[in-house]
């Protein structure tokens, strides 16, 4: 069906060259201000009015088929001002002459209402600009795609000023168009809609169902082991106190990531990019030393009570669970993708940090609550027989774990050739060190022969990932981003992508590794111009621009721009992604007039 909905629509698109109906005849705007006049950094509503022609409709902002054009509501970016929500009128679904199922379309006339907030601080006239995109279409033929521009102007007063004679300015749309447009997309969770819809409690569930959902993402999978390993060398007793300790490891995790999401939204910069730090590098690592040697029985004699509860030792402590959660929401921050970046861009619009912190507080428990499970049961390990010297060698393999943790890490902090083969180098020593010379627990023979297991797997995959890698016969020709480089490629009548990365960030390392060296992939990047800009750490004023510009709230993010400077908002990827959705949005972008 959708094949024959593509073509049909190929083929009618064509048509219109025949047509006597003209694009800019089928529909009118017009932007009006809904809301009392604002004071600075109050917040304002206003719609934009569509008025189509009988028999002509649009697509709905959410297409049921990707070959559809969506409507899009696109702002122009200001310092002036901040949209925090755009609101899409409910779709009609309707059988049409080309389609062998409903579509998701608007007619007749239907309203956008968008909210924002003013951040110019004088008394003044704040014009909001934009365009609203579309392609129209009847029950025989479509349009190109079109952009008609609108602007509104919006009365602002500062705090001390005087309202009274102060009135509401109404202005349909003009024939200027904006120098740049900004789609506030709706890809991921609009946390706006969903609170003036489904209200606070559901929409907060939402939230914890997308936290739990989290967990599906790379950059969590280290928090797997260290779970298992801290709770797993406890001796703590009875349910209740395993329970507890589990709750206090979640509630710290929770904590600090819901403290650094609110910051990163509120400050712009982006969730995980402090994990950059050496220091921060090097205190976590260090704290997985200091639990592996706990594991290995270091400080069973003569140290303090309180390096055991804070290492997990034998004597384990509520505040030791509470300072490891604390530690692994750190591990927990750089898990952005598109729900997350749909909250960082409300809490930044609205600027309310507790409501922020709330909310990041309730993501943070739908990602902790697998891990709740796991810390509850790899507590209760002691309660297995013992059998001689088989739990010693149980915690031997979990210090191992955290020390391979620990090097996970400060990895980034050596060179690439080192960093590469770390750990691998590890895994096969870890390996040999556990055949040959370990004999804790041999004894016990199924202990025995798990350990041995292990250990050859650790081998085997550390064998694999160092064996020689063939060299790619093509690879993306990426250059760093310069706003010189930039507009050469413009002038060239150039596609351009642009790839938002960073050096802490795992879905980046595969996009490089899976998605953007697959040969298709590669075929079609040579018709593109390509820049990396790197947002690992600090980054110069140029790339701060570009970065606001196309306002990136986390990475990976890749943007899609035409030569004429346009981007293709519809396209932008969020994530990683297989090779094959990649080549589905190049080859959009290439087939564009």
């Amino acid at each position: 069906m959708k094949i024959r909905t593509c073509f049909s629509l190929v083929l009618i698109l064509f048509l219109v060259n025949f047509s006597g109906a003209a694009e800019t005849d089928i529909l009118s705007i017009e932007a009006k201000l809904i809301s009392e006049p604002v004071q600075t950094g109050g917040q304002f509503s206003a719609t934009v009015d569509v008025h189509l022609q009988d028999e002509w409709h649009l697509n709905s902002n959410r297409p049921h088929d990707e070959f559809l054009i969506p409507t899009e509501l696109r702002i122009s970016a200001s310092d002036n001002y901040k949209i925090t929500n755009l609101r899409y009128p409910k779709h009609i679904l309707k059988r049409l002459a080309f389609s062998d199922q409903p579509l998701a379309i608007f007619e007749g006339t239907f309203s956008i209402q968008l909210d924002g907030v003013i951040s110019t601080s004088t008394d003044s006239i704040v014009t909001i600009t934009g365009a609203l995109y579309y392609q129209g279409c009847n029950d025989q033929m479509c349009l190109p795609p079109n952009e008609i521009p609108f602007s509104l102007k919006v009365p602002v007063r500062s705090i001390t000023g005087d309202s009274s004679n102060t009135t509401r300015i109404i202005q349909s749309a003009t024939p200027e168009a904006p120098s740049s447009t900004e789609s506030v997309s709706e890809k991921g969770f609009a946390i706006g809609d969903s609170l003036a819809e489904k209200g606070f409690l559901l929409t907060f569930l939402l939230i914890f169902l997308g936290g739990l959902g989290l967990n599906l993402t790379p950059c969590v999978y280290p928090l797997i082991p260290v779970t298992l390993s801290y709770f797993g060398g406890q001796t703590v007793g009875h349910k209740g106190k395993i329970l507890l300790m589990a709750l206090l490891y979640i509630l710290g995790l929770a904590l600090v990531n819901s403290l650094l999401g609110t910051l990163a939204a509120l400050s712009g910069g982006l969730l995980g990019a402090f994990m950059t730090n050496p220091i921060v590098l090097i205190t976590i690592a260090g704290i997985m030393v200091a639990m592996a040697l706990s594991m290995f029985g270091l400080y069973e004699f003569d140290a303090p009570n309180f390096l055991l509860n804070l290492t997990g030792g034998s004597r384990s402590g509520y505040f030791g669970a509470l300072f490891m959660g604390l530690t692994m929401g750190v591990v927990a921050a750089p898990c952005i993708g598109p729900f997350v970046i749909g909250l960082l861009t409300y809490v930044a619009a609205v600027g309310k940090p507790l409501f922020g912190f709330l909310m990041f507080f309730t993501l943070s428990l739908g990602l902790g609550l697998p891990f709740l499970i796991l810390a509850f049961f790899a507590g209760k390990i002691d309660r297995l027989p013992r059998s001689g010297e088989w739990m010693v060698g149980v915690r031997q393999i979990f210090g191992f774990i955290l020390i391979g943790m620990a090097l996970y890490f400060i990895k980034p902090l050596f060179p690439p050739v080192i960093s590469a083969r770390i750990l691998w180098l590890y895994a096969i020593i870890s390996g040999v060190y556990l055949i040959l010379f370990s004999t804790v627990g041999n004894a016990t023979k199924g202990f025995a022969f798990i350990k041995n297991l292990l250990a050859i797997v650790a081998i085997l995959i550390g064998s694999w990932f160092l064996k020689p890698e063939k060299a790619d016969s093509a690879q993306m020709q990426w250059e760093p981003y310069t706003a010189e480089a930039f507009e050469t490629a413009r002038q060239d009548n150039r596609p351009i992508m642009l790839d938002f990365y960073a050096d802490w960030c795992i879905p980046c390392i595969e996009l490089d590794k899976y998605t953007f060296s697959d040969p298709e992939v590669v075929r079609l990047s040579e018709k593109f111009a390509l820049f990396k800009i790197d947002l690992t750490g600090q980054v110069t004023a140029e790339v701060q621009t570009v970065r606001q510009k196309y306002n990136i709230k986390g990475v990976p993010t890749i943007v899609f721009i035409a030569a004429d400077g346009r981007e293709f908002t519809n396209l932008r990827l969020l994530g990683f992604e297989k090779a094959a959705g990649v080549v589905y949005r190049m080859q959009q972008v290439l087939n564009q007039p």
